[in-house]
């Protein structure tokens, strides 16, 4: 038998409250392939403790060269000046392999947070609402766009 005690109680002691567990994670991250192309889903929080697995994930999604790496942030609930980091390096590292970065369906604190840091206008969104926003100019997007793909249409 292993020495990790599962009966539910810490130090000889229960809290009245039923079994102690760990709580429910921050985060948590999830690679999907759609065709060719890649979906990564965000939910919980991103933080100074996290942001940097979703940067790693992105990186370990181009390893294959997809066309399209897309980054469902509908499910995030609390986004810091971390996460914006953590995404703009993501996209430099799918841009750098050739790869589009698309980030779908952001949750209102990630758009709020990337407009107040000036950010927002740097990378291309999917809405899932139906709305898209205005396209960017060709000189700011030195990857050419998917069209037609399921990540890419809301």
């Amino acid at each position: 038998m292993s020495g990790i005690d599962t009966s539910g109680e810490r130090g000889g002691r229960r809290s009245g409250r039923g079994p102690e567990r760990l709580g429910d994670p921050i985060m948590s991250l999830a690679l999907t392939c759609a065709g060719p192309a890649k979906l990564v889903t965000v939910a919980g929080e991103i933080d100074m403790s996290n942001a940097h697995l979703l940067t790693e994930l992105v990186a370990c999604a181009c390893h294959s060269s997809p066309p399209v790496v897309a980054v469902d942030l509908s499910g995030v609930r609390f986004f810091s000046a971390h996460g914006v980091g953590a995404l703009l390096e993501a996209q430099h590292v799918a841009v750098t392999a050739g790869v589009a970065f698309i980030l779908r369906d952001p949750a209102p604190c990630v758009t709020y947070l990337l407009a107040t840091s000036g950010a927002l206008g740097d990378f291309r969104l999917n809405r899932g609402d139906g709305h898209r926003p205005l396209p960017r100019p060709a000189t700011a997007d030195p990857v050419t766009p998917v069209r037609d793909h399921p990540l890419t249409s809301g």
